[in-house]
Formats: structure tokens, C-alpha cells, sequence
């Protein structure tokens, strides 16, 4: 598990400070003589060709050695967010505290979800759980901007159900409903999916015969673990999987996952309870 996070954390590294570098290439004027476009280029070239493994303690270390030389730059907020998540992997809860301080306005579920389990872990569960719904509201506000999904909310007596029927969704994940539980005081949220995974579908055929229909699967997610609950060729009953998935969620609510003071406890399936689709990916869900 934690050799998946590192290979994660990694990708997701390299592809923000190479798309975010390409367009200050472009667009930024260099505000400092003594820090210029090579700089961030030599962090760029540290991050996707490094000279020694690619630890989270590395990553920390070579942007904040960006930081510090480039202060003045552009990209810095950017640096300060990749830094936060880098010391948060590192379990250097107070630097990731003070690097998503100096990000400002962060706008990617990940790291508010990483800030989030930073402040549960400081003894701040208010903070924590702002946090928590800046992520769930950034989210569900940009898949109803990008037209992927209808999305429907329902109050519960301890918090409320998000429901999401996607129009168009990932082409490996084929996830075609998603209930989001959102607790109304501090804790992690937790999904419901349906789905239809490439993968998984391609091992079903080469058993079953490339005929055999397509695999559905329906999963719980909790940050920190995750269930099938079914599995099935068959066509599931959007009426009956409505009902399991608001009495399981209900029954979440009552008694939400709740990181406590101490060691730091990241969201680990963010991604599948607040999956990204890119709308250039996106293909009509079947």
C-alpha cells in the first residue's frame, strides 16, 4: 500500500508541475532577475528525472529548495501545494500544516482532503471539516460545470446523501451511479459505486469468453477501506440499488469514520469517493 502511495503521490507531481510549468513558460513574465524560467525548469527536471529515489522526504526537500530560492515566482503557490502533500506522505504533519497554509486557495480535492487529515491529526476537527466540504462542494460543482452527471442531494438526520448518475465517465471505470455520504459534523465522507472496470472486465472474459457481458460491481468506500458488496452481469435495478446504498449510508452517518489527534491518517480513497473524470476522456455511459 505504501509503495502504491509513492507511485501516486509521484504522478501526480510530475504531471501538475509539467502542465503548470508549460503554461508559465508561456504566459509569465520572469518577476525576479535572480530567479528565472531555468529555475523552475531545474525543479521541473528534479521532479520528473530524479538522481535518487523519488521519497516523499525527496520531493519535500527539492521544492522547498525551490521556495527558497524563487520566492517571488509564480509557481510558488503550486511549489507550497506539492510541498504540503510531499510532507503529509512524509508524516511531517506540522511542515505539511504550514505548506498548504502558504498555498492559499487550493482548488484539487486531493490536497484539501490532505489538509483535511493534516488538521484532524492537529486536534482542529472544525478546520478539518471545512476542509472536507470545500473538496465535496468543489467536486460536485465542477462534474455539474462539465455536464458529466445530474447530481441530487437528500437531508438525513446526520448529514446528507449526495446522489451523481453520470451522463459520461471515465472509459477504464465505466462508473455509472455514485452516492456520496456527507456527515454533518467532523469525519470522512463516504461512497457508494456502481461501476463497470475495463480490467476487471477483460480477466471476467478471458475466463467467461469474449461474449460474456459485462461485469457490474458495487463497492463501499471508506477512506480508509473499501467492500464489493455485489457483483453481477446482470443490469442492476436502479431502484434497488437506490434504497441499499441510502440505508448503508444512512447507517454511515450515524457513526462516520473520525480520524483522531496524533498520527496523521489520510484519505487513501479519495479518488474513488471523489473520482476525477477529464471531460476530453469522458465517453456516454452504457
Amino acid at each position: 500500500m505504501r509503495k502504491r502511495l509513492l507511485r501516486y503521490l509521484g504522478a501526480l507531481i510530475v504531471s501538475t508541475v509539467a502542465t503548470y510549468s508549460g503554461l508559465a513558460r508561456q504566459a509569465v513574465a520572469e518577476t525576479a532577475p535572480a530567479c528565472g524560467l531555468s529555475d523552475v525548469s531545474a525543479w521541473q527536471v528534479a521532479m520528473e528525472d530524479p538522481q535518487e529515489e523519488a521519497t516523499p522526504a525527496y520531493v519535500l526537500r527539492t521544492t522547498e529548495d525551490f521556495i527558497a530560492r524563487c520566492p517571488q515566482r509564480p509557481e510558488i503557490p503550486e511549489a507550497h501545494r506539492i510541498a504540503g502533500l510531499a510532507a503529509a506522505w512524509a508524516e511531517e504533519t506540522g511542515t505539511a500544516a504550514s505548506h498548504f497554509e502558504a498555498a492559499g486557495d487550493m482548488r484539487d480535492t486531493e490536497a484539501l482532503l490532505m489538509h483535511a487529515a493534516v488538521r484532524f491529526a492537529l486536534g482542529e476537527p472544525e478546520r478539518a471539516t471545512a476542509l472536507r466540504d470545500d473538496a465535496i462542494t468543489l467536486w460536485t460543482a465542477r462534474i455539474a460545470r462539465r455536464g458529466l452527471a445530474d447530481i441530487e442531494t437528500e437531508r438525513l438526520p446526520h448529514g446528507e446523501i449526495i446522489k451523481v448518475s453520470f451522463d459520461r465517465t471515465d472509459p477504464e471505470t465505466q462508473l455509472s451511479h455514485l452516492w456520496i455520504a456527507r456527515p454533518d459534523g467532523p469525519g470522512w465522507p463516504a461512497a457508494l459505486a456502481v461501476s463497470s472496470r475495463r480490467q476487471l472486465n477483460a480477466f471476467h472474459q478471458l475466463r467467461a469468453g469474449e461474449d460474456a457481458p459485462a461485469l457490474r460491481h458495487v463497492r463501499l468506500y471508506r477512506c480508509e477501506t473499501r467492500r464489493l458488496l455485489a457483483r453481477s452481469t446482470e443490469r442492476l435495478s436502479d431502484r434497488e440499488i437506490d434504497a441499499a446504498a441510502r440505508l448503508g449510508l444512512s447507517a454511515y452517518l450515524a457513526d462516520p469514520d473520525i480520524p483522531g489527534t496524533g498520527a496523521l491518517r489520510p484519505c487513501v480513497f479519495d479518488g474513488d469517493i471523489l473520482p476525477a473524470i477529464h471531460p476530453a476522456r469522458a465517453v456516454p455511459t452504457q
